[in-house]
């Protein structure tokens, strides 16, 4: 069976803004590496928390 574009059953999301559809990328050791993972909801917790640490460190001195 062939994947239909616009059928009733695609998915839907309840974000309020899409995501990009390319990935950032950075690189950890594998230790901090599997800390991460095993945080629950690790990625929109990182979401949530991103803009803060930007506007942190873009702040002027």
């Amino acid at each position: 069976m062939t994947f239909h574009k616009k059928h009733k059953l695609g998915f839907t999301t309840s974000r309020d803004k899409p995501l990009t559809s390319s990935p950032v990328c950075f690189r950890l050791d594998e230790e901090l590496a599997q800390k991460l993972k095993s945080v629950p909801n690790w990625q929109e917790r990182l979401r949530e928390i991103l803009p803060t640490l930007i506007e942190k460190w873009t702040a002027p001195l």
